[in-house]
């Protein structure tokens, strides 16, 4: 009893004492002063710093000892518990900051632009500013890898092959990621198991990022090529596959105007997020926000070409966001780079299923209040003819509106998302109505192990695939398969929509409907609401539509709106569907 009393009291010894040593090793001064400083400590700017290391061992320790005092019911359970959990969360923070450094070097010697935040468990960014959250446990980091426009890019045009200029700079990103490598510098074998036992519930995320150029989907779609290519090159240099997921972003979360070469160089980028489980990688998830306010917004320019609303083939897209079939757009169709958007000379038209967006502010609300004539952007879509192959659903002419539906508003809670302050004047454009946006793709995150979607939560309730209807100047309007997760407000699955023209109910057995379409839509999540917005594609003059739901679902639509052309002016009706019983 005495010697095993004696070995514990030894161990105690051991490990107090080699916390001690790690925190005064740590433990930063004021270059001003001399003397030892919280910010140098915990939240110091420069790159090579120990921030997350002492983090780690602070945090560490806390979470050790509590689990410590819970086995060993004493005390000596709670020392042993607290030096063990601090040493081992020590060099998990001691990577970051390795990382960290590292990637500076990296960047510096291949004039790279490289941003590094660091993260809590709740996915909010741990900032030199704010030392209170330096307090809190270090969950992972989130670095954006830009190659500076004129540099050559990570890839080569149009392609997933990266240049062999960026084989050479990601071989030395993927280093720092090396779990192996950080292992074999750990003697002791004991905490060298905890070590990678903790490490192997690490999740990092490959993130593919465009510009707003060219075709929306086919910026998705080369973006996820890219981001699985980054990750099984992650793989190939000693990254374990079960760690790594990717996914293809496209346009869907910009960082700065696409209007200015400067903001599009700036959005085509490279990111990868590091997470230590599996609830701070949902947490980040659920998080994350797309910058609305620069989303750029449908004028239907001069430059623009007309289509027969109804009439687009898979050449042009009828009315993306708008009264307007698009053909070739040079302002925003034109040739990528190597590392820009996608090139081509059409807008697609195919079904997206993942218009995943979430909002600042709110949407536009059923009907508006003033008597104002139609926007600029939408009498200038108007120009398209109908062809007289329309449906009447009784509504007034679209008129512009800056009331909006009351969704609340939803700020990013990371500066790196949020660079300006989330407390704008004006409303985004594209949010005023749905005539001023257009579908933005985006492909949901993926297992590189065996390419599986990755969920994070259940559905909005009553928003799980069921099917909605309202009628509308007696034309009954049919939304199939609504389905939005209630994390981040995404679309979980693509919709139907269908109208049968001046329906019958004593015969709506094996009837035909007159508009039978797969639309493609964005999501806007608000705190108070989520807006589901559809385009229709102009078939029967149907140009879009909005519909507001309580954020806890419900069977019936808050608020919402059709918007149609009738002898080629825009007109917009009440649309409130119900969920169908």
């Amino acid at each position: 009893m005495t010697l095993t009393l004696r070995r514990k009291t030894l161990v105690v010894r051991t490990l107090v004492a080699a916390i001690g040593a790690s925190f005064a090793s740590g433990c930063a001064v004021d270059p001003a002063t001399g003397k030892p400083s919280f910010k140098e400590t915990f939240a110091s700017d420069d790159p090579c710093s120990q921030n997350a290391r002492n983090i780690g061992i602070g945090v560490g320790v806390l979470a050790g000892a509590i689990l410590g005092k819970q086995v060993g019911g004493d005390n000596k359970g709670l020392l042993i518990g607290g030096a063990l959990g601090g040493l081992v969360g020590g060099l998990i923070g001691n990577d970051i900051d390795k990382r960290r450094c590292e990637l500076s070097k990296i960047a510096k010697q291949y004039q790279l632009d490289v941003q590094v935040t660091t993260l809590d468990t709740q996915g909010e960014a741990i900032t030199g500013a704010d030392s209170a959250k330096a307090k809190q446990e270090t969950a992972g980091s989130v670095v954006e890898i830009r190659d500076p426009a004129g540099a050559g890019g990570h890839f080569e045009s149009n392609s997933d092959q990266l240049t062999a200029r960026a084989r050479d700079y990601f071989t030395a990103i993927a280093a720092t990621y090396d779990v192996r490598k950080s292992a074999a510098d750990i003697q002791d074998p004991n905490l060298r198991k905890q070590y990678l036992e903790k490490m192997a519930q690490r999740k990092l995320l490959l993130v593919g990022h465009t510009d707003d150029t060219g075709s929306s989907r086919l910026n998705a779609d080369l973006s996820e090529r890219r981001a699985r290519a980054v990750s099984r090159f992650m793989q190939e240099h000693g990254v374990a596959a079960g760690s790594l997921y990717f996914q293809g972003a496209g346009e869907f979360y910009p960082v700065a105007s696409n209007e200015t070469e400067e903001g599009r160089a700036k959005n085509r980028r490279v990111e990868i997020a590091e997470l230590s489980d599996k609830a701070s990688f949902d947490n980040y998830l659920a998080a994350r926000r797309p910058r609305v306010e620069f989303y750029r917004q449908d004028k239907g320019d001069a430059t623009e070409t007309t289509a027969t609303a109804g009439q687009a083939t898979s050449g042009t897209a009828a009315t993306q966001g708008g009264v307007r079939a698009r053909n070739t757009r040079t302002a925003r169709h034109g040739t990528s780079n190597s590392d820009g958007a996608a090139t081509t000379s059409t807008t697609s038209t195919s079904a997206s299923t993942a218009g995943n967006t979430k909002a600042k502010a709110g949407a536009v609300a059923t009907a508006p209040a003033e008597t104002t004539p139609a926007s600029a952007p939408a009498a200038a879509k108007a120009a398209a003819t109908d062809g007289g192959n329309w449906i009447d659903f009784g509504g007034a002419p679209l008129v512009a509106s800056m009331q909006t539906a009351a969704i609340g508003k939803v700020e990013s809670k990371r500066p790196f998302f949020s660079l300006i302050s989330p407390a704008y004047a004006d409303e985004p454009p594209v949010l005023a109505d749905c005539t001023r946006d257009r579908p933005r793709a985006s492909h949901s995150v993926k297992a590189l192990a065996d390419g599986k979607t990755y969920r994070t939560s259940e559905h909005i309730p009553g928003l799980y695939g069921k099917t909605w209807t309202d009628q509308v100047n007696g034309h009954q309007v049919v939304v199939n398969r609504i389905a939005v997760l209630a994390s981040d407000g995404s679309l979980s699955s693509p919709p139907e929509f269908k109208v049968y023209k001046n329906y019958d109910a004593s015969r709506r057995s094996n009837i035909k409907p007159d508009v039978a379409l797969q639309p493609e839509v964005n999501t806007y999540l608000g705190s108070k609401g989520l807006l589901y917005r559809i385009f229709l594609k102009g078939q029967a003059g149907l140009q879009c539509a909005d519909i507001v739901f309580d954020s806890n679902g419900g069977s019936a639509a808050r608020a919402g709106r059709l918007v149609y052309l009738r002898a080629n002016t825009p007109y917009a009706a009440d649309f409130k569907p119900k969920m169908y019983q």
